[in-house]
């Protein structure tokens, strides 16, 4: 018989808190722009709303593609696909962390981030799992823009806008992500094949992919490198520990097109993101020094 504390297992699994924490991260730089560091109540709720809306996001998205889940190994063992979990309860508990997210927001954060939380929900459940995700190699790319939205919901709460510096924080995120993934799909590529989803290297082949990667490497070095100078949001610890090791990812993209192997892919995967959360702790660091 399936207990509370069973349920409650499950339904960790299921609302990936982790993931979660990777999107509240990007939330802390923006809260951190202007020379007086905000209150603690004020990042506190920015922090909570933001990760309890993520969380439903990725409960509904789950909800969505249970049936394509089914048909990938790296998936197939997922609560839903598993028949773990009952999808009503799933929509209960998922909805009641939306509202409850989209609330504090609202209350302790303002409408703005309030509203770029719910944008988020909203065009990740719809737009990208319903729309985009199974009809076009566009998703990757289209699909970043929900995953960045962390920096603009930082900077609104802080704020009650969203100025140039926060929409530098979100291309920094947003330029990431599509190599973070195409890496994965890669690695990943007869799962992705299996479940129909007509992902880049599936519809237009590795080689495409790879350099696409690059591109968006160099682009996110060169955002990167605008956050120092000449925007002066980031000084030379964030710099000395992103672009040295922005640059390293981007020779591994390099030598992938002469190695494109599934153990290479893997590895540039996991050096992203490790480079996420350097470049991010980097500049939160230097933002708390700067407004000691």
């Amino acid at each position: 018989m399936e207990t509370t504390e069973s349920r409650l297992k499950l339904l960790y699994q299921l609302f990936k808190p982790g993931l979660a924490f990777s999107i509240v991260v990007t939330v802390v730089p923006a809260l951190l722009l202007d020379e007086r560091i905000p209150s603690l109540s004020l990042i506190f709720y920015t922090l909570l709303g933001t990760g309890l809306s993520a969380m439903a996001s990725f409960a509904y998205n789950q909800l969505l593609e249970q049936h394509t889940d089914a048909k990938m190994k790296r998936t197939a063992k997922r609560v839903l696909p598993a028949g773990k979990l009952d999808p009503i309860l799933v929509h209960i508990v998922g909805s009641s962390l939306l509202g409850a997210g989209i609330l504090i927001l609202h209350i302790k954060s303002g409408w703005l981030a309030a509203s770029l939380a719910l944008f988020s929900f909203l065009f990740y459940v719809f737009i990208y799992t319903l729309l985009l995700k199974p009809h076009t190699d566009l998703s990757t790319v289209l699909g970043g823009i929900c995953g960045a939205i962390g920096p603009l919901i930082g900077e609104a709460a802080l704020r009650g806008t969203v100025t140039i510096e926060g929409i530098l924080l979100f291309l920094l995120v947003f330029l990431w992500q599509p190599p973070h993934f195409w890496a994965l799909s890669i690695f990943r590529l007869e799962d992705y094949r299996a479940a129909g989803f007509p992902l880049l290297p599936i519809k237009k082949g590795i080689p495409v992919t790879v350099r696409q990667m690059i591109l968006y490497q160099a682009l996110l070095i060169l955002a990167m490198l605008a956050v120092w100078f000449p925007a002066g949001i980031g000084s030379y610890f964030y710099l000395l520990l992103s672009i040295p090791f922005g640059l390293y990812i981007l020779f591994r993209m390099v030598r992938l097109k002469k190695n494109t192997t599934p153990t290479e892919a893997r590895s540039i995967f996991f050096l992203t993101i490790f480079h996420n959360i350097l470049w991010h702790g980097s500049l939160t660091a230097e933002l708390l020094l700067r407004n000691w």
